[in-house]
């Protein structure tokens, strides 16, 4: 769920200070990583010819109701060890106050992901970076009549980074979000993760702001890695935006689900 971006960061102390508070968390942490359940994404990819499927549950709420994807089968496919194809199809129920639920197919994300530097991992200094354009649309008449799904196309075009230094790991993104008939929004995010006493279990914390002309919205977001097993995953986020105060402003996100890999 993308926001409204690019407004002054003259309007932005809030997220300065939540920016700043999470480069001091990856300072101390020992490894970043995007992608479900956080919203910021990073340069990996699943490997020539294995597959990673997200299927979860998540949503948000705002002060208008709610939106959940009580379904979502996030497909991701690895050509080559730089190459990643993704397919995100949601169901989606959508809940005005005082009006009734409505239920529909989502808005569909599809994607390429192109990591074009690499970077040696078991060593200090380098730069992983990668490109993810994605395409989401309404694939659905009923849905968008609903406002179950996107009335506007929409295309986001960002940049992934992943670097260590001073013995520490830390993973970004940075891009634009085309929306047709609607302002283009701004979007950056870092996320950094830890280990929690367990080989097992990792904890994430992220911050990803978004900016549109007039308003601007910081995600504050923290989550969880639990390694099942080492083809299943147990991923679970919850989080709140600060910023402008709007209708469309997410009180609380959530998501809960499993990530198989094949």
């Amino acid at each position: 769920m993308r926001n409204q971006a690019m407004t002054s960061f003259a309007h932005a102390r809030l997220p300065r200070l939540l920016v700043a508070l999470v480069l001091l968390l990856v300072s101390a942490w020992a490894a970043a990583q995007g992608g479900p359940p956080l919203v910021t994404d990073d340069p990996g990819t699943p490997g020539d010819g294995k597959w990673e499927i997200n299927l979860a549950s998540l949503g948000g709420k705002a002060s208008h109701g709610w939106d959940i994807d009580a379904l979502d089968a996030d497909i991701n496919y690895g050509v080559g060890d730089h190459i990643q194809l993704k397919l995100d199809v949601p169901w989606t129920y959508a809940h005005e106050d005082g009006g009734p639920w409505n239920s529909g197919l989502g808005s569909v994300n599809v994607g390429v992901k192109w990591r074009f530097v690499d970077r040696d991992e078991n060593s200090e200094g380098g730069f992983a970076v990668s490109t993810y354009p994605q395409f989401l649309s309404a694939w659905s008449e009923s849905s968008k009549r609903k406002g179950i799904a996107t009335a506007n196309k929409q295309f986001y075009l960002p940049i992934e980074f992943a670097t260590a230094a001073g013995g520490f790991e830390f993973a970004g993104e940075a891009g634009r979000n085309f929306v047709q008939n609607e302002d283009d929004e701004w979007e950056a995010g870092v996320v950094a993760s830890h280990e929690c006493g367990s080989e097992k279990l990792d904890c994430l914390v992220e911050v990803h702001q978004t900016w549109v002309p007039h308003n601007s919205q910081t995600l504050l977001n923290f989550g969880i890695h639990y390694k099942i097993s080492d083809s299943l995953i147990f991923l679970a986020a919850a989080g709140r935006e600060f910023g402008n105060k709007t209708d469309d402003q997410q009180k609380f996100i959530y998501y809960a689900g499993f990530q198989l890999l094949r």
